[in-house]
């Protein structure tokens, strides 16, 4: 899997900068009659053993959350034709959407006929995302690339959205659209102590200058890779940002959303199912992200998703819940639990709250009560909607209910203990539901 690029700090660096305008989110809304898309950040790169079957699994949970297709992210892997014929057969199949988007951490300007060829191959299969007759293509990174010049090579109408920097985006003739990738708090892809914020969102629209923004949600981001492969350990403060940030997307109303990501694993942002009869997919091996995601699904921040997506699509101010629910997530260890894991804590650990968290989804006001292994239970009361609360962190069982005037409406324990002692600096998070 590859890591972030090195342009993400440098981008993210000149992010920070203050500007002298930015347009009030109250400008934001969609600059034309395009129905609004949200995307999945898709690593075709570690699906090498993928069959049809599994892109059709993970297709159907994506429709049920009310995604529209995903961003099939390729670098140069020899089973990326494969893969993708895989992929957008099970998108003909399901009637889930693809398009491609080119890594360049991998790709460059000297592999343009390379890239026409790729959308030459796809762009007529019925399972691509099209924006009226026009081909939908992204990257990772890229900046600067002719995808005029690619379009013309290819011989098919393309609708370009590349994750560029705001400079290279501006009245460029080589896009129809942008992304920004930074989707958590950070400065020169270091942690900060901060929530993260749309100052990043109101740069790259200023720049796009009018053509349309999609804009990155994550719920997460970890990574403990020794020095010996990725050299990547660190985590960025996301201990709210999953709620937060759906309701910044809300205020935001952009063309597009992109959720980084369905599936990887390496960096414990994946939204997409375990799939623990394919290891592989857990870059880096037995040292590698297999330490800190198995039996640690997220599957339960989908059902967060899937209430502010129909909101987004619909440019409603709120989620949309239709059922009481909690989704509930927490470390497996608190973050100065002893461990006997060689590789030292990420850098970012000592950010973090020793805390358990539950987003609320409700349909009327409730009192959500966790109780945190032997501590007190904690009682938290919460209006309709959508609301992340937290409590104390403690050792043992973690259990989250719902009551309304004193009532038990429901209640469930996570299938994971919190421990005081690990073998791994695991900063991942258990998501679990109640309902």
């Amino acid at each position: 899997m590859r890591p972030l690029s090195t342009l993400v700090s440098s981008v993210l660096a000149l992010a920070l900068g203050a500007l002298a305008a930015r347009p009030s989110p109250t400008t934001l809304a969609a600059r034309d009659e395009l129905p609004k898309y949200a995307f999945a950040h898709f690593m075709v790169g570690v699906v090498a053993d993928y069959v049809q079957a599994d892109w059709e699994l993970d297709m159907r949970l994506a429709m049920d959350m009310g995604l529209d297709a995903f961003a099939l992210n390729i670098g140069k892997d020899s089973y990326n034709k494969l893969q993708l014929a895989y992929a957008y057969t099970a998108a003909e199949t399901t009637g889930f959407k693809v398009f491609l988007s080119f890594d360049f951490a991998y790709w460059n300007n000297d592999d343009l006929n390379t890239i026409a060829s790729y959308l030459r191959t796809f762009a007529a299969r019925t399972g691509q995302l099209k924006i009226g007759d026009k081909s939908f293509v992204s990257t990772f990174f890229g900046d600067g690339f002719p995808w005029r010049d690619a379009e013309a090579a290819a011989g098919v109408p393309i609708y370009a959205a590349p994750v560029w920097g705001p400079d290279a985006l501006n009245n460029n003739p080589n896009v129809d659209a942008g992304m920004q990738w930074n989707a958590w708090p950070s400065a020169n892809n270091q942690p900060i102590d901060a929530n993260y914020t749309t100052d990043g969102d109101l740069w790259w629209i200023q720049n796009l200058n009018g053509k349309p923004y999609m804009a990155p949600v994550s719920p997460w981001f970890f990574t403990h890779y020794s020095p010996t492969s990725f050299n990547k350990n660190w985590l960025f403060l996301s201990d709210y940002l999953w709620g937060q940030r759906w309701d910044q997307i809300l205020q935001l109303k952009p063309q597009f959303l992109e959720i980084i990501t369905w599936n990887d694993f390496g960096e414990s942002h994946y939204i997409g199912p375990l799939h623990p009869d394919k290891p592989s997919v857990y870059a880096g091996g037995d040292d590698g992200a297999v330490q800190w995601v198995t039996g640690m699904p997220h599957d339960g921040f989908r059902d967060v998703a899937a209430a502010y997506i129909s909101a987004f699509k619909a440019s409603a101010p709120t989620p949309n819940i239709s059922k009481d629910e909690l989704v509930y997530y927490y470390r497996p260890n608190p973050k100065d639990a002893p461990c006997s894991d060689p590789l030292q804590k990420p850098d970012g650990a000592d950010l973090v709250a020793d805390a358990v968290f539950a987003i609320a989804l409700l349909t009327a006001p409730g009192t959500v009560v966790i109780t945190s292994g032997a501590n007190a239970p904690v009682r938290i009361d919460v209006p309709a909607g959508a609301t992340t609360v937290s409590a104390p962190m403690g050792v043992g069982k973690q259990v989250f209910a719902l009551e309304r005037g004193g009532a038990a409406v429901f209640s469930g324990t996570g299938l994971l203990e919190v421990s005081n002692a690990c073998t791994v600096n695991n900063f991942n998070v258990f998501v679990g539901t109640a309902f």
